[in-house]
């Protein structure tokens, strides 16, 4: 008797892909198992602009092209416009994750998407990961700006 596959969630930015995401990626993925999928949940561009205070550096469907090329990943999905919880209520039940992976920094979605869950009434394990490298994108920009 085969049982269903793991599918693990993630989402993020991913604006300037760096060593702390493929980590990040690599850790998720391996939280699938074998036979597991990784499925990844890019930003949409308002998004970022609303949670980050600036624009992408990169469209929402070229981060996703991006992404999709990391061998970790299994499907990538662009955000979407919108009220923030009815956009993880509308991929929740599309997509059924077993568990749900955060980044050392995503503290609100994960409270929201855990609010969420609860008003939902789903059991699905939420994982938050630790910080890969001493890197982020922030970081990335301030030192590209200062040179």
């Amino acid at each position: 008797m085969s049982r269903r596959s793991r599918v693990v969630l993630t989402t993020g930015v991913f604006d300037i892909i760096h060593p702390g995401h493929i980590r990040f990626l690599e850790e998720a993925k391996r939280l699938a198992g074998e036979d597991g999928r990784l499925l990844v949940i890019v930003a949409c561009d308002s998004v970022v602009k609303d949670s980050k205070g600036r624009s992408p550096m990169f469209k929402a469907r070229d981060r996703a092209f991006m992404v999709s090329r990391l061998k970790p990943v299994d499907k990538v999905y662009i955000g979407r416009k919108g009220e923030i919880d009815k956009n993880i209520e509308w991929f929740l039940k599309r997509l059924k994750p077993d568990v749900i992976v955060f980044g050392y920094d995503q503290n609100s979605i994960m409270r929201r998407t855990q609010r969420v869950l609860k008003r939902l009434g789903l059991g699905i394990k939420i994982i938050k990961m630790r910080k890969f490298f001493n890197t982020s994108t922030s970081k990335i920009i301030e030192k590209i700006r200062s040179t």
